[in-house]
């Protein structure tokens, strides 16, 4: 027996060694702790720092040491396993690091033990009460390399760093046991609300925590006193000292241990549990002025932190289960495309999710309203900009793959306060550049087009993706305003400025996310039922494609150029993947076969890092727009090309300190900006394609209340909706008969008065999407929220839902698919068959009164209807005038008004995509007359005999 223990313990070393020379990948920075924008703790792993064993954790500005030490005693010699305090024996021995998209895992020897230590962040896509808390766990398990049973005890504490930037502030403190865990709780003796030092909030309070269980022991105490009392015996002394002082003066620690006795190796973790809570987390103003301090999720479940600690420690095994599960769904999706790319997802996951804030409205009292939902995002690594909107455009692949409904809760307070602004036709940038003060300040900005193109498609991603149209019907005139804007400023321009801040006119990649935008209203329009408007912005997508595609080709027609004209220029055409994103197809297959082309030439001589945003950008290069770019690639050598420049940034630990950078010097790998920012969410580019789309659903009342106000009394709880469902059959019979009658009137009319019109063209086929196999997580006891709407198609629904299909939340039931169909049911029902489902896992939530369904578009069927050639608009004067119809021309008046409506007028009329047809063709007889003025002034071609 113990020569078996002893040979296991020789493989298991054997097997850490070959993984540790094997492994290739050694981030500057690895996350240890990632929340939230203020619970955001880092480990710096440059080639000139120290092991986990002998370095402090840094705070995400890496200019602050955050105090947080590990240590374990074996048969009475103390090794140090996190921090640099000297107190103890010696420092462990790290063997190998491993990153996945929630977990950091050391792997280390203690003398005679084999260690891992466990920093798990968890990302929890299907249940916001988990993902909303903003606690991580540290787990430490042990194992006797030489066979033999040994006696050891663990410890870890934090210090007081965790509550504020400034080591001066004075701190108070109290230890709690309850009848489940015991924990500690740390905060400012005087705290002030909504302001930072250091990139630290001055207003939260830091917990660590852990399950009780036997030999456990804690101390407030000193640094030196706590930690020496548990290396010269084992245990600490239970006494809390009342001595409240600033952080720094001395160092006060707040310790865990635990006597695990004489062990060969652990029976289960030995797991603490890391916190800062901010309560309330955003103070969101509302465009009537009305202030709401916004409490975290979680206070819809719990009452008090007590009560969430208590599940949240005795949730680790379940929990690390859910992260492992997850964990092997991205990264085996991941490792369809390639190794590196499997890398880059593990690493960007927690920083995407670590600067959102999930919160709930609450009143005077503290009283939270679960059904209005709000997910705030701190421009992380930038700025302290409240939702930017460029970096939520990249992050919005993770999502997506993830749960689309983050997306639709980001989304929801940019759209309610530009609801009011009827005098700015385009959209805003932020709510506000004082996280976390949600508050939109309105006026005028140069990325007009950059903004108003983000919102659009991000609007018509998140309802494909999740099937939710609430956000679509309810801020309709809002996103046709911001449309109308781009039908009239997309094409041509000298005054906009790009996500990047370049401001060049007539930029090729910005004039694309415009003409994008207008292909999302069209989709937007079509799937509410508005008809006419969806032929209006598909008409002019498809002219305004047409000239975009002459205005921006090379003169040698293989590849764009950066801007119209220059020749010389040239940029990484990252748009294209919204394109592909929301399957418009605007971009034909033999552009992106060309920039494709272009893109593998330029990388022959691309510096180590990859590529630069364009060629205007100098050395700026940027990890996000990279892997935009290289999923719109049709070849997979340039693919892996794109990936591998930011993949060897990522991966260099000798260019500086610092998390995961957006943007950095494509030479030297120095960070310009970015770092760690959400925008790093662009890494699951690739995955986000693989998630299918699903019927867009709009509930009946959607437009006639605001968002997040969807609760409903309980006595629609009981209700059948069969009265509704009749009612709206034989009214919708009533109105298509109407509709028909006028048709053939409006006809008649229409060929007595031999009015010309052409019917335009479009497809709208879906992109190839590789298949991924659906995993379904176990059920959870905690629901998902679903702010936006409550409606599913009847025939979606299990039977008896309405009554029984009950959460302790009380919301109806819809669909949401998850992981490229991951989800778990959030009401205790059986799970649906695949032939229930449509082939897709999906997720199932409750409300107190399902709202009538009304299903307006069902875009796969939509789809395989369209599956033909696709027809463009040249810029041609004779093709651009066939767009001026009765039916989609402006007032001749105000040609390109922005408040035109559905622009029916007078025939004579002139329509905006007339006049960028014109555009176009201006600059064609310009490009050819200068080709012929130079043609005069070369000499003839030689000929050779």
């Amino acid at each position: 027996m113990m020569f078996l223990s002893t040979l296991w313990s020789l493989l298991l070393v054997s097997f850490s060694t070959l993984i540790g020379a094997q492994r290739t990948f050694f981030p500057a920075s690895i996350p240890l702790s990632i929340r939230s924008p203020y619970h955001n703790v880092w480990l710096i792993r440059t080639n000139t720092s120290g092991p986990l064993s002998q370095s402090w954790p840094h705070f995400w500005g890496q200019q602050s040491i955050i105090g947080w030490a590990g240590k374990i005693r074996v048969d009475q010699t103390t090794y140090v396993w996190m921090g640099q305090d000297g107190v103890g024996n010696g420092s462990a021995i790290v063997t190998d690091v491993q990153i996945t998209p929630t977990r950091s895992i050391f792997v280390m020897q203690a003398g005679p033990m084999n260690l891992t230590i466990t920093f798990l962040s968890p990302i929890e896509p299907s249940d916001w009460v988990k993902q909303s808390f903003p606690f991580s766990y540290i787990s430490l398990e042990a194992a006797s390399l030489d066979g033999a049973s040994h006696s050891v005890q663990v410890y870890s504490d934090i210090s007081g760093e965790w509550v504020s930037g400034n080591r001066s502030s004075p701190i108070s403190w109290r230890n709690t046991k309850t009848g489940d865990s015991v924990f500690h709780e740390i905060e400012l003796q005087t705290p002030t609300a909504n302001v930072e030092i250091a990139n630290q909030a001055q207003d939260g309070t830091a917990y660590y925590a852990m399950a009780s269980r036997p030999g456990l022991s804690w101390q407030i105490d000193t640094a030196t006193s706590a930690r020496t009392l548990f290396a010269n015996q084992g245990s600490l002394a239970n006494i809390e000292s009342s001595a409240f002082g600033p952080i720094n003066n001395p160092f006060f620690v707040f310790a865990i241990a635990v006597d695990l006795g004489t062990i060969s190796s652990t029976s289960d973790p030995v797991t603490w549990g890391a916190g800062y809570v901010r309560d309330p987390s955003v103070q969101y103003t509302t465009s009537s002025g009305e202030t709401q301090n916004r409490r975290p999720y979680f206070f819809s479940k719990y009452s008090d932190i007590g009560s969430a600690i208590d599940a949240f420690t005795a949730d680790f095994s379940a929990a690390h289960d859910r992260a492992v599960a997850l964990d092997q769904k991205i990264m085996s999706d991941a490792a369809k495309v390639s190794s590196n790319y499997v890398d880059l997802v593990s690493l960007g996951a927690r920083q995407t999710f670590g600067a959102l804030d999930i919160t709930v409205l609450a009143d005077d009292k503290g009283n939270v309203d679960a059904s209005d939902v709000k997910i705030f995002m701190k421009d992380l690594g930038t700025s302290l900009r409240v939702n930017p909107v460029e970096h939520l455009y990249a992050a919005f692949p993770t999502y997506l793959y993830l749960n689309a409904s983050f997306g639709g809760s980001l989304l929801a307070p940019l759209l309610e306060s530009q609801d009011g602004l009827t005098g700015q036709q385009y959209a805003a940038q932020d709510l506000g550049t004082g996280y976390p003060l949600a508050i939109l300040t309105p006026g005028t900005h140069s990325k007009g087009i950059e903004q108003s193109g983000n919102m659009l498609i991000m609007m018509y991603a998140h309802a494909r993706v999740s099937g939710d149209g609430t956000l679509l019907a309810q801020h309709y005139n809002l996103t046709k305003r911001w449309a109308d804007y781009l039908v009239s400023n997309t094409l041509t321009f000298d005054d906009q400025a790009s996500a990047d801040g370049e401001n060049k006119a007539n930029m090729t990649n910005l004039a694309l996310k415009g003409i994008i935008g207008v292909k999302a209203m069209a989709e937007i329009s079509r799937a509410l039922g508005k008809d006419s408007d969806a032929q209006e912005y598909d008409s002019h997508a498809s002219a305004l494609i047409g000239s975009w595609l002459s205005l921006a080709e090379s003169s040698s027609q293989q590849h764009l150029l950066g801007v119209y004209g220059d020749q010389q220029s040239w940029a990484l055409l990252y748009n294209i993947y919204a394109d592909l994103l929301l399957g418009t197809k605007l971009v034909p297959q033999s552009i992106i076969e060309g920039q494709t082309q272009f893109y593998g030439s330029l990388l022959t001589t691309a510096p180590v890092f990859g590529l630069p945003i364009d060629s205007n950008s100098g050395q700026q290069s940027s990890a996000a727009w990279s892997l935009l770019t290289a999923a719109t690639v049709s070849d997979d050598g340039v693919r892996n090309q794109l990936i591998q420049g930011v993949w060897s940034r990522i991966s260099s630990n000798t260019t500086g300190q610092g998390a995961f950078p957006d943007q950095y010097n494509d030479a030297t790998g120095a960070i310009l900006s970015g770092a760690p920012s959400p925008a790093i969410g662009a890494m699951f580019s690739h995955l986000a394609l693989t998630v299918p789309n699903t019927t867009i659903v709009v509930p009946a009342d959607a437009t006639s209340r605001g968002p997040g106000s969807n609760t409903t009394s309980g006595e629609g709880r009981t209700k059948s909706n069969i009265g509704p469902i009749v009612g709206g059959v034989v009214g919708g019979v009533v109105i298509i008969g109407l509709a028909i009658f006028g048709f053939i009137l409006w006809r008649r009319r229409r060929n007595l008065e031999d009015q010309y019109s052409e019917k335009v063209e479009f497809v709208d086929d879906e992109a190839h999407r590789p298949s991924l196999s659906p995993y379904n997580y176990p059920a959870s006891q905690d629901s998902v929220p679903f702010p936006y709407g409550s409606a599913v198609p009847l025939a979606g629904r299990p039977s008896g839902s309405d009554a029984a299909g009950q959460s302790q939340y009380g919301r109806s039931q819809y669909t949401d698919p998850g992981v490229a169909g991951l989800g778990t049911p959030s009401i205790h029902t059986p799970p649906r068959s695949p032939s229930e489902s449509s082939g897709y896992a999906r997720l199932a939530y409750d409300d107190p009164s399902p709202a009538p369904v009304t299903t307006i578009a069902v875009s796969k069927a939509r789809e395989a209807a369209l599956n033909r050639p696709q027809h463009y608009h040249t810029s041609s004067i004779s093709a651009s005038s066939a767009t001026g119809s009765a039916a989609l021309t402006a007032s001749s008046t105000d040609p390109l008004s922005p408040n035109s409506g559905s622009r029916s007028g007078a025939g004579s009329s002139i329509s905006p995509t007339e006049v960028v047809s014109l555009r176009a063709e201006v600059e064609n007889l310009r490009r050819v007359m200068q080709e012929i003025r130079a043609d005069r002034f070369e000499p003839p071609p030689e000929y050779q005999g």
